[in-house]
């Protein structure tokens, strides 16, 4: 079968049905969201999109390392009985609220985040917040999806908070136009952190999942509680440097040292020291997740190759005219980014769009540092679908989480963050 050309787009072509597809079947959740993952990438193999290596390379590819090595690290702080402590330790400060459980995890995802990427983030996390949860007899399954969310929006503090961010700027040099200092992107990154965590505080916590629906087979296996754990003081404190180390390699993030790398010489030496052993390291190496961040990185991929943005874009401009109101060009280029960042992963989103957006708005005489901040505030907003994040990937399997359970408060932190967005950005970079 002969390839479509890239970039290129033919009207009511399976480029404009096969999203609207892909997403009906996740919505239906009659499919695993593993298999549906991989489906999509094997219906774009099949249509010549994209090639059979492209789709299997995924496998092999950084975010797979990073989410494997990172399950490895967090299910050791189990393993040492770390996790409990911390736990301890929280509960203290927090009490046994949920609203207490809940807004330490998001301010501690938030702040990291910043500096580290979400998904290692959630993944460090996780363990703890499991711990917590399970100790003060509140829904786990309840405070996975603030967490999550919390590591995602709390990438808009800082230029390094995600891999997004960075290609954003990229792009903005490539295209001759001024670029973001680092701490620029966090006069409207605290805002919509601030409003994130009042939201989950507030109505968010009514649309979060009834009851605890967390798989507890799962946990048993994930934390080993269905066995003994003895803290051991060496291996603890092992654990502990080891991690602390990682966590500033991974703020650094030196071209010479890749997160992904660091992460998985981590978990080696964690193997390698016992403070987990290799059969609960492969244990803790959830299948169902990696197939599913391999499937997806496969349908970004497929998205990017075919020019499936550029259309948007381009009506978008037809419907604007030539004259149009800045504030509704930002908000819909806000509003566009958003539902793409849902269907593909962030960096993608942002790789394909700021091209496409930055010469649009030029010609329009807008700020191009306020539509820059835009795109990666949109594109660190993937709270309506389990898959449009690693961060949300990595809490369907502990939380037993559907689709509906990320949509619907989702949907209402998307407003909440849109809202905030257009208040701040026109307000620190006047359009």
């Amino acid at each position: 079968m002969e390839k479509r050309k890239e970039n290129s787009y033919e009207p009511c072509s399976d480029y404009a049905i096969g999203p609207a597809g892909y997403g009906c079947v996740f919505v239906t959740e009659k499919l695993p969201a593993a298999l549906v993952a991989m489906l999509g990438g094997s219906v774009l193999v099949l249509c010549g999109i994209i090639d059979p290596a492209e789709l299997f390379s995924a496998f092999s590819g950084s975010t797979i390392v990073l989410v494997a090595a990172m399950m490895v690290v967090g299910s050791a702080l189990f393993h040492t009985g770390i996790a409990a402590k911390m736990a301890d330790v929280l509960v203290k400060f927090t009490g046994t609220s949920e609203n207490g459980i809940m807004i330490a995890f998001m301010l501690v995802a938030t702040i990291i985040s910043a500096v580290c990427s979400g998904v290692a983030v959630v993944a460090m996390l996780l363990p703890i917040v499991i711990s917590v949860s399970q100790r003060a007899g509140v829904s786990v399954s309840r405070q996975l999806i603030p967490m999550s969310f919390a590591a995602s929006f709390g990438c808009n503090l800082t230029l390094m908070g995600a891999a997004s961010n960075v290609v954003v700027n990229g792009a903005l040099e490539d295209l001759g136009v001024p670029t973001m200092t680092f701490f620029e992107l966090g006069k409207v990154g605290i805002p919509v952190s601030i409003a994130g965590i009042v939201f989950f505080l507030t109505i968010g916590k009514r649309f979060l999942t009834p009851g605890d629906t967390s798989d507890r087979e799962y946990l048993a296996e994930y934390t080993g509680s269905n066995k003994a754990v003895e803290f051991n003081a060496v291996k603890a404190g092992l654990c502990l440097v080891i991690l602390a180390v990682l966590l500033v390699a991974m703020a650094i993030d030196s071209d010479s040292f890749p997160m992904y790398l660091v992460a998985a010489f981590a978990a080696f030496v964690l193997v390698l020291t016992g403070c987990i052993s290799q059969s609960d390291a492969y244990k803790s190496i959830d299948l169902s997740t990696l197939f599913i961040v391999a499937g997806m990185s496969a349908v970004s991929t497929g998205m990017s190759k075919s020019g499936a943005g550029a259309p948007i874009a381009d009506t978008a401009v037809n419907l604007l005219g030539e004259h149009p109101n800045k504030l509704l060009v930002l908000f819909i280029i806000l509003v566009l980014v958003t539902l793409l960042t849902n269907a593909m992963m962030n960096t993608s989103c942002a790789m394909l769009v700021t091209p496409l957006f930055i010469p649009i708005v030029q010609a329009f005489g807008m700020n191009t540092t306020a539509v820059a901040i835009a795109i990666c505030v949109a594109a660190s907003a993937p709270f309506l679908t389990p898959v449009g994040s690693g961060t949300n990937t990595l809490i369907v399997r502990p939380g037993n989480l559907k689709f509906m359970d990320f949509f619907r408060p989702g949907l209402g932190l998307t407003v909440v963050i849109l809202i905030v967005s257009m208040i701040f950005i026109p307000i620190f970079w006047p359009l």
